[in-house]
């Protein structure tokens, strides 16, 4: 009778074990099954440049002296690129060459020189324009190195062109770089009298 008992116990236990082996196969392990979730995002390429002024101005100038307009015009420059990007510049001046225009009377003083050579020391009594670029400590990433036309000082200056030629360019991204611009202009005794003016385009692209 006990060998009875104990072959039912042995029974019942493996009934058990056999119905919860078939509960977690067929009921639980569904419910306990993995699935894998994808999460995309899309970072759009974005390039700015932000100003600090659209207008600067020499005011009256004579042949006294070499002049720089005021203020000077910051640009700051944005752009996750991986290859960076970079500031272009072009000039209207009488729209066939660089310079500072005087529709009345028909007459550009040139940049920088009367030979429109790459860069030109501008001295008081000769006539001359053209501008400087240097790059401050503002931003982040990258750093912005100016073409060496326009990284000059003192009154040498690089001569501005009516197509499209880098100012300054980095090759990593960039975030609020600075470029700033400073204006110098000299006139001669001959220069004709009247207003001048001239339209510099500031273009920021990637590499």
């Amino acid at each position: 009778m006990k060998k009875i008992n104990d072959l039912n116990k042995v029974l019942i236990i493996g009934i058990i074990f056999l119905s919860l082996c078939l509960i977690y196969n067929f009921v639980l392990k569904p419910v306990l099954a993995q699935t894998n979730v994808v999460v995309t995002a899309t970072v759009p390429t974005v390039v700015t440049c932000s100003f600090s002024t659209t207008t600067t101005a020499f005011g009256t100038i004579d042949a006294n002296n070499v002049y720089t307009s005021s203020p000077n015009v910051t640009t700051t420059v944005s752009c996750n690129t991986a290859s960076g990007c970079q500031v272009q510049v072009n000039d209207q001046g009488s729209g066939s060459q660089p310079g500072l225009w005087n529709s009345a009377a028909s007459y550009l003083i040139p940049s920088p020189n009367f030979a429109f050579s790459a860069t030109a020391t501008l001295v008081a009594g000769t006539e001359g324009y053209g501008i400087q670029a240097t790059t401050t400590s503002a931003g982040s990433g990258g750093a912005l190195s100016i073409n060496v036309r326009y990284n000059q000082t003192g009154n040498t200056v690089g001569g501005l062109t009516t197509t499209t030629i880098v100012l300054a360019s980095s090759s990593q991204p960039v975030a609020n770089r600075e470029v700033v611009v400073t204006h110098k202009a000299a006139v001669s005794v001959l220069t004709p009298a009247g207003s001048y003016q001239d339209t510099i385009t500031y273009n920021c692209v990637s590499n």
